[in-house]
C-alpha cells in the first residue's frame, strides 16, 4: 500500500541548463511529454500533496508555491527531480527511508531528508549526501536533453491517450467524407471539427483530439499523436506521431515533434524530430533537417559544449518567441534561443543564442523593447497577457544568454 504522502519539492538539478534553450523561461517540470507535462505526471500519484517548487533563481516568480528554507525541507520530506518521465514503478518511491536517494542512469531521481546545505537548484546534488539505492527498472525516464522529450514522446502519447481518454468516443462533428480508421483506438473531443475529406489513422498508434481541435479538409494525422485544446490544423497537412500542445497553429508536415503551445507553423515546410517552445512562429516554407547525409549520429551544441546525442534523427530545438522568416532553413541538430528572429538565404548557424535577429550572413543581438513589444503583441493574439514575471524572466535572459562567440561574415 503507498504511504500517504504530505508534501512534495520538486527540484531542479544540472539538466536545467543541458535542456537549454527550452528551460530558460520554464521550470524543467513544465516540459511537455506526451499529453501531460512532467509535473502533471508527477503530481498524479499524489493527489492530496502540497507541491512545493525549487527552482532557479531567475524562475522564482515564476512558480506558484516556491521553496522556502524556512517552512519545507524537514527529516521525511520526499524530493523529485523534475526531469523525471515516471513509469508504473515511480509509486513506490515513498518508501524511500530518511537520507536516501533513488538512483537512476547515474542521477538522483529522488531523495528523502533535508536539503543539502551548499546545494543550489541546477546544479548536480552531491550524491555522498545519500545512501545511494537503485532505482526499480519501472520509475521512469531521467530527461537529461531536449531530444530526451521527443525520443520518448510517441510512448507517452499512447500510454496516456489509453489511460487517461475514453478512447472511441466522438463528441466533435465529423463530416460525411472524413475517415476515422481505426475508430477504437480514436478520441475527439467536445467542439471539435473535423472537415471534408479528413483522415485520422491510429493504425500506428492512438490519436487524441482534444476540446476544440478544428481539422482543416484533407489533412491526414497519424497515431500515436496528441493534438491539445484549440489546436488547428491547416487544409493539406500532414501531422505523424507527434505532440502539440494547446492552441498550436500546424500546416505543412510535422513529424516525430513537440510544440510545447501556443506556436505557429501554420504553412508548408517540413517539421521533424524537433521540439518548438510556445509563442514562436515558423515562417512559411521552413524546413528543418533531421537526418544527416551520411546517416551518423548527430552532435548538437548545448552551451560551450559540442555533444553526441547517439541518434540518427534529431531536428530542431527552438526555445519561446523565436521566429523564422519565408523559406528559412535549419541544419540538423539546430538550436535557436529565446527571442531569435531567423531570415534570409542559406543555414543559419546551428548554435544560436538567445536575442539574435539575422542568419547565415550575421548575427546581430536584437534590443530587449521591441522583442518585449512583439512579444506583448503575439500574446494578445491568444487572449493571454505578457506578466510583469514574464517580463522579469525575458530581460535576465536578455543580459545573461544573449553573447554571440563572433558573427558570421561573407
Amino acid at each position: 500500500m503507498q504511504k500517504r504522502i504530505n508534501l512534495i519539492i520538486l527540484y531542479e538539478d544540472e539538466t536545467a541548463l543541458t535542456t537549454e534553450p527550452l528551460s530558460l523561461t520554464r521550470p524543467v517540470w513544465d516540459f511537455r511529454c506526451g499529453i501531460r507535462t512532467l509535473v502533471e505526471k508527477i503530481v498524479s500519484f499524489f493527489p492530496d500533496a502540497e507541491i512545493v517548487h525549487y527552482t532557479r533563481s531567475h524562475l522564482q516568480n515564476m512558480v506558484s508555491n516556491p521553496f522556502d528554507p524556512d517552512k519545507h525541507g524537514d527529516n521525511g520530506t520526499l524530493w523529485v527531480n523534475g526531469n523525471l518521465i515516471p513509469g508504473s514503478g515511480f509509486a513506490s518511491v515513498t518508501e524511500l527511508k530518511e537520507e536516501s536517494a533513488w538512483i537512476l542512469n547515474g542521477r538522483i531521481a529522488a531523495f528523502k531528508g533535508r536539503k543539502p546545505r551548499t546545494w543550489e537548484a541546477g546544479t548536480p546534488l552531491p550524491a555522498e549526501s545519500f545512501k545511494r539505492m537503485k532505482a526499480p527498472a519501472d520509475a521512469g525516464t531521467l530527461v537529461r536533453y531536449p531530444w530526451d522529450l521527443v525520443s520518448n514522446m510517441n510512448s507517452e502519447n499512447a500510454r496516456e491517450a489509453r489511460e487517461l481518454r475514453e478512447l472511441g468516443e466522438c463528441r466533435g462533428t465529423v463530416h460525411k467524407t472524413a475517415v476515422l480508421s481505426g475508430s477504437e483506438e480514436i478520441y475527439v473531443g467536445e467542439s471539435c471539427i473535423l472537415e471534408p475529406g479528413v483522415v485520422i489513422d491510429s493504425s500506428h498508434g492512438p490519436v487524441v483530439l482534444d476540446d476544440g481541435v478544428i481539422i482543416g479538409a484533407n489533412a491526414v494525422i497519424e497515431g500515436p499523436t496528441y493534438l491539445g485544446h484549440g489546436t488547428q490544423i491547416k487544409p493539406l497537412a500532414h501531422i505523424r506521431g507527434s505532440c502539440l500542445g494547446e492552441q498550436s497553429r500546424a500546416g505543412g508536415e510535422i513529424s516525430i515533434s513537440i510544440m510545447q503551445g501556443y506556436s505557429n507553423k501554420g504553412h508548408g515546410g517540413f517539421l521533424g524530430h524537433s521540439f518548438i517552445g510556445e509563442w514562436c512562429n515558423l515562417g512559411s516554407g521552413t524546413e528543418t533537417s533531421n537526418l544527416k547525409n551520411n546517416y551518423s549520429p548527430v552532435k548538437v551544441q548545448i552551451g560551450s559544449e559540442l555533444v553526441d546525442t547517439g541518434q540518427m534523427f534529431v531536428g530542431l530545438t527552438m526555445g519561446d518567441h523565436s521566429k523564422s522568416a519565408i523559406g528559412s532553413i535549419f541544419n540538423t541538430g539546430a538550436v535557436v534561443g529565446v527571442g531569435c528572429i531567423i531570415f534570409g538565404a542559406g543555414f543559419p548557424p546551428r548554435h544560436i543564442p538567445s536575442f539574435n535577429w539575422g542568419g547565415a550572413d550575421k548575427l546581430t543581438k536584437y534590443p530587449l523593447k521591441p522583442s518585449l513589444q512583439t512579444a506583448k503583441e503575439v500574446m494578445l493574439r491568444r487572449h493571454k497577457e505578457l506578466t510583469a514575471a514574464e517580463i522579469e524572466v525575458l530581460s535576465w535572459i536578455h543580459k545573461n544568454r544573449s553573447s554571440l562567440p563572433g558573427n558570421r561574415k561573407k
